[in-house]
């Protein structure tokens, strides 16, 4: 976990800073990447650590704090705003970098499923929350997550009264959200923590503000983790925060190191995450800069262990490119389509234990999606403006360089993750990029990168590259 300082033997490249684009966002384009040259490790992670926790959240829609009749009496189906909000989500993960990263993560942790929430304004409520906290203390998260409308829906907290408890928030309470399936709590623990969660059914106006009510609230002693008390919902958080702050700090550590790191825990490095994130309180902004800044997180041996999900297929792909997209097309709504396709809809993870990630997203239905829907991306790209693709690989090689296997090499090292290409994919590849164009003018000189084939020729090798098996991988 010492900070990573660069030397000649690790140094600070564009393998490094690619790195750091495609686990903290989703990706950076060339121009970024020579920017971040004249950068430090320590100074990036704190420009884009520091710049996510100051990051407003993103403004309310107008029906951000509608109840149902106010939506009943917009003239359209909830549906559409869903969509607007899904839509405004990935405007967010286009803009925002690590923040939307961290709240595609934490969505992830405390799933909602919004078509079973039905409710667009908790939605837009949910996400608020999201962002908020994604940098900020994980305690409070935790305790404010609880109350969100939106979980009081998803996991049946508005049906928890004391004459009928619902169990579902407090089981996952502790199976999803802090401690893990079985670890450190007992069915007891569950019964007795859902009759201290009772109370938060009352509304207003129906599907408007949800606020307690005294009345449906249990008032009798209830024993949680050997301690005994009238609890409530505060004591609840406190209890828990108290009693297993060891195992909470455990659980979430290794599943942001599964995340940013490698699907394979390091026992150790998760330990020192821990003891981190207990001295500072829960507090995660000190952890994600310990963990960022290490040196194992640039170790060679985490390059390549993850396989990119949809969001980051797509997204990954488009801000590495950086190329224009036409103006009749909906990129939101098409990258949110393509994406939900390929088995990953924002805001309706498959089940409440969310996405599982890694090699649940290949299968032999979305794998062929996953070529198709990056071929879309560069058809797009073709379509709009085909002198993109001479531009970028004339700021990637010399514009005088000639030699076939350095230019695709350029290509193939800026679009991936670093591996070492297969000879016989490398032949194909300098084949597919040498086309129509004869043989005999790379070898007399009258083909250079300047020559009005390179568009077409770049274009049909970013198509053969896509479909290597690495591409699939961060």
């Amino acid at each position: 976990m010492k900070p990573y300082i660069p030397s000649p033997t690790h140094p600070w490249n564009e393998k490094q800073i690619n790195l750091v684009a495609r686990r903290l966002g989703f990706g950076c384009s060339l121009f970024d990447i020579n920017l971040y040259l004249n950068s430090t490790p320590g100074v990036l992670i704190d420009e884009i650590v520091d710049g996510a926790s100051s990051m407003e959240v993103t403004p309310a829609p107008e029906w951000g704090q509608w109840d149902n009749k106010q939506f009943n009496s917009s003239g359209k189906n909830k549906g559409h705003y869903h969509t607007l909000w899904q839509k405004q989500a990935f405007n967010d993960l286009l803009k925002n970098g690590f923040r939307e990263r961290l709240a595609l993560f934490w969505s992830n942790h405390f799933v909602i499923e919004y078509r079973d929430v039905n409710q667009p304004a908790y939605l837009y409520q949910y996400y608020s929350l999201i962002q908020t906290h994604a940098l900020g203390n994980f305690k409070t998260f935790v305790s404010e997550m609880g109350l969100a409308p939106a979980m009081l829906r998803y996991l049946n907290g508005y049906e928890n009264k004391k004459n009928s408890p619902n169990e579902n928030y407090a089981r996952e309470l502790y199976e999803l959200f802090t401690l893990g399936e079985g670890n450190g709590y007992t069915q007891e623990d569950i019964t007795e923590t859902a009759r201290a969660l009772t109370g938060y059914n009352s509304y207003k106006t129906y599907l408007g503000v949800i606020e307690f009510d005294d009345n449906t609230f249990d008032k009798g002693s209830k024993t949680i983790f050997g301690r005994t008390g009238i609890w409530g919902y505060t004591d609840v958080i406190d209890i828990l925060f108290e009693e297993k702050k060891d195992l909470i700090a455990e659980f979430i550590c290794t599943k942001i190191y599964r995340y940013f790191v490698s699907p394979n825990p390091n026992s150790s490095i998760i330990s020192a995450m821990a003891n981190t994130l207990k001295e500072q309180s829960f507090e995660l902004l000190p952890v994600l800069k310990q963990l960022f800044k290490s040196e194992h997180f640039y170790d060679s041996v985490n390059n390549n262990v993850i396989i990119k999900s949809p969001i980051d297929l797509m997204l990954g792909l488009h801000h590495s490119l950086s190329f224009e997209y036409p103006d009749n097309v909906d990129l939101e709504l098409d990258l949110r389509n393509k994406c939900r396709d390929m088995g990953q809809e924002i805001f309706s993870p498959v089940d409440v234990a969310g996405w599982q990630g890694n090699h649940d997203w290949i299968n032999s239905e979305t794998l062929p999606k996953r070529w198709e829907f990056s071929d879309y991306l560069l058809i797009k790209y073709w379509q709009k403006n085909k002198n993109q693709f001479k531009s970028l690989i004339q700021s990637l090689v010399s514009v005088d360089e000639t030699d076939l296997r350095t230019i695709v090499i350029q290509l193939k090292d800026f679009m991936f993750c670093p591996f070492e290409i297969k000879e016989e994919e490398l032949d194909e590849a300098i084949n597919t990029f040498i086309g129509e164009v004869p043989e005999s003018y790379f070898e007399d000189g009258t083909w250079s990168l300047r020559s009005n084939s390179v568009s077409k020729q770049v274009y049909d090798l970013m198509r053969f590259l896509i479909t290597l098996p690495e591409f699939q991988l961060k």
